[in-house]
């Protein structure tokens, strides 16, 4: 093909292009006829593809997306089944997928979800055509997972407001087929592992809302599965409580229908990871102090339902992790989990605490624990929990609070 047949052609282009934008159709389509002829004549497939994607662009401006995705087919086509040199395949290669990829942003912006799923689709037609194509190459795949990842942001970012339950749960569903799809693609990925994880759990609190215990459980058991093929990092303390919290979760779903030997599994599975987060140098102080009060309140929650040996567990893992604090380490950290740490422990003066809503959570814990303590036949322990809720109380009554 000469210089001068290609700038020609070119030019129809770009014209084409600035005719559509301008929504002057017809003479856009008689731009790309022209430039079709020029492309066939230097029998340049390449080209080809590109008035193609060209004219499949016009139709879809046109609203007419049916008849758009039929030319685009036929671009996907040649690729497909052109034996061309490595220079032109891999230019037709960048045309379509940079085609569909800016296509795909276009609608998006617009607000199109459907067309820009589309665009995002085909992108992932020339990526598994290029994994047939180069089955050792892993590019495409990594293309292929990031386009569906793509097609999963689309959804979650544009999700329709006041949907009924049952359209939710089909809205989520979908979004999960394709957080799937890229996480398959590339399990090592913390970033798709992480979106498969959100969007089981949204459906998990779903279904929960339904009642549906049994899908509810189906579900939180994937969102396990799917933290249990991570390397512990202690690197990484919010994982470690991610992980925890998918435990403590499963474990509550199982006790909702009577399955309380499964549910303590879970439970102690969760103080597991909690139990890295105490014993790691790299976390703050306060962040540690933090999690110790979830912990207990956790405790007493499990308490109140009547499950003695997982409170127990709860709590005995927060009181370890406070025993162990020095007053130089106490120092450094916020007055209010001082507080807790003293008053539990005996080294300090309720007297010198001046918010009585605090003293009375410190007393309620205290009194819970021993009651805990004491349906386990760790009767002198309770002695001491008990005495110390009492004290408090007393401190209380004193106050006239």
């Amino acid at each position: 093909m000469s210089r001068q047949a290609e700038d020609l052609l070119n030019r129809n282009l770009k014209d084409a292009f600035s005719l559509i934008e301008k929504k002057k159709y017809k003479k856009a389509l008689e731009k790309l006829d022209k430039a079709e002829k020029l492309a066939e004549k230097a029998e340049r497939l390449d080209l080809v593809c590109r008035v193609l994607l060209q004219r499949g662009a016009a139709m879809v401006s046109m609203d007419k997306p049916d008849e758009g995705q039929v030319i685009y087919d036929k671009a996907l086509e040649i690729f497909r089944t052109s034996d061309l040199n490595e220079h032109e395949n891999s230019v037709l290669q960048f045309t379509l997928s940079n085609t569909f990829q800016k296509l795909a942003r276009h609608f998006k912006k617009t607000g199109s979800v459907e067309n820009a799923e589309k665009c995002y689709l085909n992108e992932i037609k020339v990526h598994e055509i290029l994994l047939k194509k180069y089955p050792e190459d892993e590019e495409p795949e990594m293309e292929i997972a990031r386009a569906y990842d793509s097609i999963g942001d689309l959804y979650e970012g544009s999700e329709p407001e006041d949907m009924d339950p049952e359209t939710e749960g089909q809205y989520y569903e979908k979004v999960l087929d394709l957080r799937e799809k890229a996480f398959e693609l590339l399990p090592e990925s913390d970033i798709y592992r992480n979106k498969l994880v959100r969007v089981l759990g949204k459906l998990t609190d779903l279904y929960l809302t339904q009642q549906d215990y049994e899908t509810s459980i189906q579900l939180q058991e994937r969102v396990v599965e799917a933290f249990e093929e991570m390397i512990d990092d202690l690197a990484n303390w919010k994982e470690l409580r991610a992980k925890g919290n998918a435990y403590d979760k499963l474990g509550f779903l199982y006790s909702e229908i009577g399955k309380e030997e499964l549910a303590e599994d879970q439970y102690s599975e969760a103080l597991e990871y909690y139990g890295m987060i105490f014993d790691d140098e790299l976390w703050s102080l306060s962040d540690k102090m933090m999690l110790a009060d979830e912990i207990m309140e956790r405790g007493k929650d499990l308490l109140l339902s009547k499950k003695y040996e997982s409170a127990k567990e709860s709590m005995d893992l927060a009181f370890d992790f406070l025993e162990n604090l020095d007053k130089e380490e106490l120092e450094e950290i916020g007055k209010e989990f001082m507080d807790l740490a003293n008053i539990l422990f005996g080294e300090r003066d309720e007297e010198e605490l001046e918010d009585s809503s605090y003293l009375t959570e410190l007393a309620g814990i205290s009194r819970d624990y021993a009651k805990t303590l004491s349906d386990l036949g760790r009767n002198k322990e309770a002695e001491e929990f008990t005495a110390r809720s009492e004290k408090i109380f007393g401190k209380l009554a004193e106050r006239g609070s």
